[in-house]
């Protein structure tokens, strides 16, 4: 696992603030946090969906793609990776749904790595939480911080109060 706090560029930073958290961003409703699960809602802005969904020729669902990608690189050029292709790109925000966490679940059937970037402070007891084997490890959100792990089950705690932001990206390394 990887935690980098300071990958982060002042003007992806900037327009973050200025863009994700205005009123202008488009988000959209997911009824469930975890695909063929119970319905645990969510909002999402889906940049660049799963290999297996798009049509042919399609990439980027969003004007959001290159932004995106910028952060992916910075991490991956501040942490010595390789990324050999990127799989999927979201913007997730939670909030309190009336859940108390998402299912146990893997992004993808197959070998990936995920990042995850917290852009808001947030609830500091909604928790990523990575299994590994028999131990859970628990990540707290902090605002701009990036977390890297491979294709291992996580779950994630909603927000008891307030939104929970988070990019979202898998990829091969």
């Amino acid at each position: 696992m990887i935690i980098d706090k300071d990958f982060l560029s002042k003007e992806q930073i900037a327009y973050i603030e200025n863009h994700i958290f205005s009123n202008d961003f488009p988000w959209f409703i997911e009824n469930r946090s975890v695909v063929g699960r119970k319905n645990k809602p969510f909002l999402k802005h889906t940049v660049l969906r799963r290999p297996e969904e798009r049509e042919e020729g399609e990439y980027f669902r969003s004007y959001m793609g290159k932004f995106c990608l910028g952060i992916l690189d910075n991490f991956a050029k501040n942490n010595t990776m390789t990324i050999i292709d990127v799989l999927r790109i979201s913007i997730n925000l939670t909030y309190n749904n009336g859940y108390e966490k998402c299912n146990v679940h893997q992004d993808h059937e197959y070998n990936h790595s995920q990042l995850l970037v917290y852009i808001n402070e947030c609830d500091k007891k909604s928790y990523t939480v990575i299994k590994n084997g028999k131990k859970e490890i628990k990540v707290r959100p902090e605002k701009y911080k990036g977390v890297c792990f491979d294709n291992q089950p996580h779950y994630l705690y909603f927000p008891k109060k307030g939104l929970r932001a988070v990019m979202v990206f898998t990829f091969k390394v």
